[in-house]
């Protein structure tokens, strides 16, 4: 069984990393979103199998459901994931994504050194999102990096 740390280092960072350098490619963010996700499974096998060979899903469902309330970016990367995988999630209640969400293209518009004047309109650029079930706006570069953030504590408080 890999350690959730070197699943870190060979699947997630990279997929990261991809996604960082061709931030407008939709399939790009949702494969990190997923290596994100996946981890959580990774470090659930780690912690809690022991001689075991199979961990009942339901001790897997109580650990994610735990680690989403201690990292609640978590549990947006997990319905995100699930919603891609899916599309529109029967059980909605309290979720944030639940309608078969992926990444969209979003318009936004900003000042920028040397492309933009005092007094003219906002430059515009476009963005990756995902549009949450509340329709709030969640950039996929915050999201990213929220989660990076989450799994640096969460593998810190689990020692691993």
């Amino acid at each position: 069984m890999v350690h959730p740390r070197a699943f870190r280092t060979e699947y997630v960072e990279p997929a990261i990393v991809l996604w960082q350098k061709s931030q407008n490619v939709k399939h790009l963010a949702v494969h990190a979103i997923a290596q994100i996700d996946v981890l959580a499974e990774v470090v659930a096998l780690w912690t809690l199998l022991g001689a075991r060979s199979i961990l009942p899903q339901c001790e897997s469902t109580k650990f994610r459901n735990e680690l989403g309330t201690r990292e609640p970016v978590l549990t947006i990367v997990r319905e995100a994931h699930n919603s891609h995988k899916h599309g529109a999630l029967i059980h909605t209640t309290g979720k944030k994504v639940s309608k078969g969400q992926r990444p969209e293209t979003a318009t936004k518009g900003g000042f920028f050194y040397d492309h933009s004047f005092y007094d003219s309109p906002l430059t515009p650029y476009e963005i990756l999102v995902f549009v949450l079930d509340d329709r709030t706006e969640k950039p996929i570069h915050i999201l990213l990096h929220e989660a990076a953030k989450a799994w640096d504590r969460e593998l810190t408080r689990l020692r691993l």
